[in-house]
């Protein structure tokens, strides 16, 4: 669990007869990570693609471009088709759909573009049409040039001005005005530039002959006989949807699964008469593997361990119980880790809801991000990450409520029961008396969340660090060593906080009274407050250590630690201002609820609440809270042990959505 999946690194070996079997035997089994050959030699070469490939390809290529012009990309089938239904059905119903679909979306393209075409031209005639001239008049002159367009304002009087060799026609519409002029070709620069300064829009007329209303009610005529045509062709293709799209989409599938595995010899190295696959199968299946093959290849191909060069690192696959699995989300958005790294995953599915839950703390935030963690898994059920996402805030959630209902006894922020110290602040008692008391109240024990978020940040630090020494152990003693120097650091550190804090709280007094109970407690004043020695000599024993392993550059990182434990106070932070925000909201918007006197105003009020709870607190509050969760396991947890960079095992495999194997 903390360690991924153990390999062992194979050669697959056998009659070049029997490779067909032996692929699909691998791809059923999905342990084989194949790695890819690629040197080349007068013996071994790259494999070539299995008969079938290229038939199976050109059938792939038209029935993904069939998925395109049908616009099924999207489509689900709600039942698996068998393999061999589709193999029965394929090759007529391509050849069907394929003469089908071209013709019908060419006409549909064929159309829409008539369409655009007509409409385009009444646009372009419209503004005109009640100018009485025959749209190929505006042009053929030879010592005569027209303008046609439209104005922001009437440029008529400007253009008489200048000359009175000009005809102008224009008409007013909406926001613009219509025009035309023809004047002589001399006056061309004069005419553009009046015409400029009216914002003149030119609109180059189409090549036709004729009355312009006429062409445009002809126009609009032929628009409804193609948007008829339209119609048909869409309701015949909408058919061809109906019919076969299930079929296509499962077709699809399949082919893409063929063609994988007849594709899968250009990654392996074949003579003339034999094959070799490189790769790595988890330990616990090589003897399935080599069972399979004897039984479905007759003997002609097997398995082989070999020795692993130094230099080469096994693929990653974590091995996680599966209520941990959703986590490895975090893992993936990081790196994996590496062969012989331990995976933190499991760290993840304990802390990141117990910091997440510790934040929020609300019974009633709590059940809302447990629904919507149910609603989410519930509605993205094609969406593994989704999935995983949903079911991460699912746990968050409950963890959110435990905390809410047992720790800080509050719901939608607002407490059980009145606090002493404010006994005149609303609270449920008066609506269900919960027979619950708090333990901690966020808006009057900062102490105490201080020190439990001192307490979370030591504890998970220390676990870090002790990951750091076991991945380190094994390569590079000094490193391990190092870890120790760090671990000595960071108790000295938690020690003196915990001198510090003294009494104050009953975290730190709990602390005091059994972690260091054992520990001297001698302790010197400096600059107005406590230092515990033995602190002290912890920090000055690991500051001695460090150099020695990690080199002198190492000093300058001793802040760091310090630094690193300190962010854990924002576990406090945030639940104390999430719940000031609460508070702050409910104050301010009770007085209008309950006394106002006035229904109006009262719904008015409850409507604000509803809305500022559900987005600054609510939602806010877990976009923060799950920001910080996981920052404290990216920044402050994982750069203690965690390097990544592994290899993510990516074995021979596939997956059926909408085809089955079998008849």
């Amino acid at each position: 669990m903390l360690r991924p999946e153990e390999m062992t690194r194979v050669v697959v070996v056998g009659s070049i007869s029997s490779l067909d079997a032996t692929i699909e035997c691998l791809y059923e089994l999905g342990v084989l990570h194949l790695i890819d050959f690629t040197k080349q030699d007068e013996e071994f070469k790259i494999g070539q693609p299995l008969p079938k490939a290229s038939d199976d390809s050109q059938k792939l290529l038209k029935l993904r471009s069939i998925i395109r012009a049908l616009n099924i990309e999207e489509r689900k089938p709600k039942e698996k088709m068998p393999v061999g239904d589709i193999n029965r059905k394929i090759e007529q119903a391509l050849v069907t759909l394929d003469l089908n679909t071209t013709s019908k979306t060419e006409a549909r393209q064929k159309i829409q573009s008539l369409i655009r075409e007509k409409e385009s031209e009444i646009t372009a005639l419209s503004p005109f049409e009640d100018f009485g001239i025959p749209v190929e008049d505006y042009e053929g002159y030879d010592n005569i040039l027209s303008l046609a367009g439209t104005c922001k304002s009437d440029p008529s009087q400007d253009l008489h001005a200048k000359t009175q060799q000009i005809e102008i026609f224009s008409q007013i519409r909406k926001s613009e005005i219509a025009i035309a002029v023809f004047f002589p070709n001399e006056d061309k620069n004069e005419i553009a530039r009046i015409l400029s300064e009216h914002d003149f829009q030119e609109v180059k007329l189409p090549k036709l002959k004729g009355d312009l209303k006429g062409i445009i009610a002809t126009n609009t005529e032929q628009i409804k006989d193609l948007e008829a045509d339209l119609k048909r062709v869409d309701d015949d293709i909408e058919h061809i949807r109906t019919q076969f799209a299930d079929l296509i989409i499962s077709t699809e599938e399949h082919l893409a699964i063929e063609v994988l595995k007849e594709e899968t010899p250009l990654r392996i190295a074949t003579t003339e008469n034999s094959f070799v696959m490189d790769g790595w199968i988890p330990t616990s299946s090589v003897d399935a593997v080599q069972t399979a093959l004897e039984s479905r290849c007759c003997g002609l191909s097997f398995v082989e361990t070999v020795s692993a060069e130094k230099e080469e690192e096994p693929p990653t696959k974590l091995k996680n119980p599966k209520p941990v699995q959703p986590f490895e989300l975090f893992i993936n958005l990081v790196s994996s880790p590496k062969y012989e790294e331990i995976d933190p995953t499991i760290m993840l599915f304990i802390t990141f809801p117990l910091f997440f839950g510790f934040m929020i703390g609300d019974l009633g935030f709590g059940a809302g991000l447990t629904a919507a963690g149910a609603l989410i898994r519930l509605k993205t059920k094609g969406s593994p990450d989704l999935r995983r996402l949903g079911t991460i805030l699912f746990v968050g959630g409950l963890v959110a409520s435990v905390f809410g209902l047992f720790l800080f006894s509050e719901a939608f922020g607002i407490p059980f029961h009145p606090p002493p110290q404010a006994p005149d602040e609303a609270s449920w008692e008066s609506v269900a008396n919960m027979p619950i008391s708090p333990l901690l109240e966020k808006m009057h024990s900062v102490n105490e969340l201080l020190a439990i978020s001192m307490v979370a940040g030591f504890t998970h630090l220390t676990i870090g660090l002790v990951f750091g020494f076991f991945n380190s152990v094994h390569h590079s003693r000094k490193h391990a060593l190092a870890k120790i120097g760090w671990m000595l650091i960071l108790l000295g550190l938690f020690e003196e906080i915990m001198t510090i804090a003294g009494d104050v709280t009953v975290t730190s007094e709990f602390i005091n009274s059994t972690v260091f109970a054992f520990f001297p407690t001698a302790s010197i004043a400096m600059v107005g407050m406590p230092v515990s020695i033995p602190a002290l000599i912890l920090i000055l024993v690991g500051i001695v250590v460090l150099p020695m392993t990690e080199g002198p550059f190492a000093l300058t990182e001793v802040l760091s630690i310090f630094v690193n434990l300190l962010s854990y106070a924002r576990l406090a932070a945030i639940a104390i201002g999430k719940g000031g925000m609460a508070l702050a909201f409910n104050t301010m918007l009770f007085p209008l609820i309950f006394d106002s006197g006035n229904v109006v105003v009262a719904i008015l009020g409850m409507v604000l609440l509803v809305i500022t709870q559900f987005f600054f607190v609510f939602l806010l509050g877990a976009l923060s809270a799950g920001i910080q969760a996981i920052r404290l396991n990216y920044v402050e947890f994982f750069l203690k042990f965690f390097e990544g960079g592994g290899t993510e095992f990516a074995p021979l495999r596939y997956e059926r959505k909408y085809s089955a194997a079998g008849k």
